[in-house]
């Protein structure tokens, strides 16, 4: 697959996407951060792609798990992080 053929098909997922995400972190902040990441990090990966699956569900696994690893880190700081370090 070449980058132009993923990036055709990227953008023609990033609907479903953006919509499947939204519902998942419940933040449009969050949710065009892990689009973009998404995006690149495949970009990047694209040779590690073997085709056993179809590219969209590829890139959906991708984002799922940008996605859990984004709550993981929110997780990880309390929101008064800064008033427990005074």
């Amino acid at each position: 697959m070449t980058i132009d053929q993923f990036t055709k098909e990227f953008e023609f997922v990033r609907p479903q996407l953006k919509s499947y995400l939204l519902r998942v972190t419940a933040s449009k902040e969050d949710t065009d951060d892990i689009v973009q990441d998404t995006f690149i990090k495949a970009l990047l990966k694209l040779d590690s792609f073997r085709a056993e699956s179809t590219v969209k569900t590829w890139i959906f696994a991708i984002a799922h798990n940008l996605a859990k690893d984004n709550k993981r880190a929110q997780k990880r700081w309390p929101e008064t992080v800064t008033d427990i370090c005074r």
